[in-house]
């Protein structure tokens, strides 16, 4: 400690000398003992040491952001594994509700099955009772014809009884395939209950942390900026300007270089080449040109032999005449090339691009109708968003139904390069962009650079800047 302090008087000594560039004076005299050897090596030390704890300070501050970004990254990986969880739960809810009412289809046709095969015993037993037996038939017959009609008329009850037995096993059958169904489906559904509650929980917890992280964050970036501004002799809120400016810069790098890559990511389409017609009008618009090139110079050849033959043809013979070639007729000026239509989208890379620009902008339009809205775990506005609850609500909104997760969208949506992006369509952030099961955040394309997003529990529905970083290799395209 003795030596830290000396080593700092040291330093100041040896800041103040150099400054004025004169021996310090103390009362209009030179100290008697200028520092030594010793004193200016430690002081350079003290120095070097200063310039390491400002780095230090700076790459925690970095740390700091890298740390927070992950957290932020869970949070939303966690938001999109519940709004998956309660969409598997609807759907399980979905299947037991029609499971429910096709057992009890199933029941009432076993049932009515039931009926029918009472019936038809009670039609066997009144038929025997009235001397339908086959010595009955033969004994009380009076001809061939009446063995022949009774006969007959057993043979239809006989019909009668089978038919009602098999469709009482068929429909006994059906029923009970229902009933099973009905139990898989309300077990399915109560581990699809489970599972969100699992995943609720995962969501709070994460989120939970985050909150408590910033707080810790903010503390320590306090911290630091008080120690920056020590070290530097400068104010708190100095540093805490010039961190900002300088965090601003890097973002500012980072977010260059991920856009270079998301925009040289993806392939060039087979659409970006030119259609047959859009090479027509190109071609047209060339040989438009090289006519009226090729036409200027036969104007300016044909002048220019003309004039030649003119100036040095021979005499002709006596004997023989020849008229003089007339000069062409001028040809007329060639017609203006009209104004090409302009040219249309290309359509999707890949998946279902049903929506039309005038729709996308509809989208954006609902979707910013909606900053300031506060963020909820798989909200669909009541009575706020998450992510994909934003993106699909703006797209249904315009009439144009999409699913209801960020990874499903991904999957179902058409696929467009980021340079080919309009306004409306979806940017998918991913943990592993070569992975569509890992996107965890979408937001809708505001056109400008910009883009509307819910983005995380305690941030609203907010527009801003598009970040680069993790977006999968395309845009969506509803």
């Amino acid at each position: 400690m003795r030596r830290t302090r000396r080593a700092g008087r040291a330093a100041s000594w040896l800041g103040v000398a150099l400054l004025a560039g004169v021996p310090a004076l103390a009362g209009g005299t030179a100290w008697a003992q200028p520092p030594s050897d010793d004193d200016v090596t430690a002081a350079h030390a003290a120095a070097d040491a200063a310039a390491l704890d400002v780095a230090g300070a700076q790459a925690r501050l970095d740390a700091i952001r890298v740390e927070l970004g992950r957290a932020e990254a869970a949070v939303q990986t966690a938001a999109e594994d519940y709004a998956e969880a309660r969409e598997a739960l609807a759907e399980a809810k979905r299947e037991t509700v029609e499971a429910s009412a096709r057992a009890d289809r199933a029941q009432r046709a076993e049932d009515d099955a039931r009926g029918m095969l009472a019936e038809a015993y009670r039609t066997t037993a009144r038929a025997n009772e009235n001397g339908l037996g086959p010595l009955d038939v033969v004994a009380g017959a009076r001809d061939v014809g009446d063995v022949v009609s009774t006969e007959a008329a057993q043979r239809a009850v006989d019909r009668k009884v089978a038919g009602a037995l098999a469709r009482q096993a068929d429909v006994r059958s059906a029923a009970r395939n229902a009933d099973a169904r009905w139990q898989a489906a309300r077990a399915a559904q109560q581990e699809a209950s489970t599972a969100a509650e699992a995943a609720f929980a995962t969501a709070q917890r994460t989120a939970d942390e985050l909150t408590a992280r910033t707080a810790a964050a903010e503390d320590e970036r306090d911290r630091l900026f008080t120690r920056l501004a020590d070290l530097r002799s400068t104010s708190v809120e100095l540093e805490r300007r010039r961190e900002a400016d300088r965090q601003a810069q890097a973002a500012a790098a980072r977010e260059s270089a991920a856009r270079e890559r998301a925009e040289g990511a993806a392939p060039a389409q087979a659409s970006a080449d030119p259609t047959p017609g859009e090479s027509r009008e190109g071609s047209g618009a060339g040989s438009g040109a090289s006519g009226a090139a090729s036409h200027d110079r036969e104007r300016g050849g044909d002048s220019a032999s003309g004039g030649d033959e003119r100036a040095d043809a021979p005499e002709p013979r006596p004997t023989r005449t020849r008229e003089p070639a007339p000069d062409p007729a001028p040809r007329p000026a060639p017609e203006p090339e009209p104004e090409p239509d302009p040219k249309p989208d290309p359509p999707p890379v890949s998946g279902v691009g049903q929506g039309s620009a005038a729709q996308g902008r509809e989208a954006l339009a609902w979707a910013r109708s909606k900053i300031g809205t506060a963020y909820q775990w798989g909200g669909d506005g009541d009575p706020g968003y998450d992510c994909s609850g934003l993106t699909s609500g703006a797209w249904n909104a315009a009439g144009v139904w999409i699913t209801r997760t960020s990874r499903s969208q991904y999957l179902t949506v058409g696929k467009v390069p980021y340079d080919q992006m309009r306004p409306g369509d979806l940017i998918f952030y991913a943990n592993d962009t070569s992975d569509p099961s890992t996107i965890r955040h979408v937001a809708i394309y505001a056109g400008g650079g910009r883009m509307v997003e819910a983005p995380r529990p305690g941030v609203d529905v907010r527009e801003t800047p598009v970040r680069w970083d993790e977006v999968m290799p395309y845009a969506g395209r509803p």
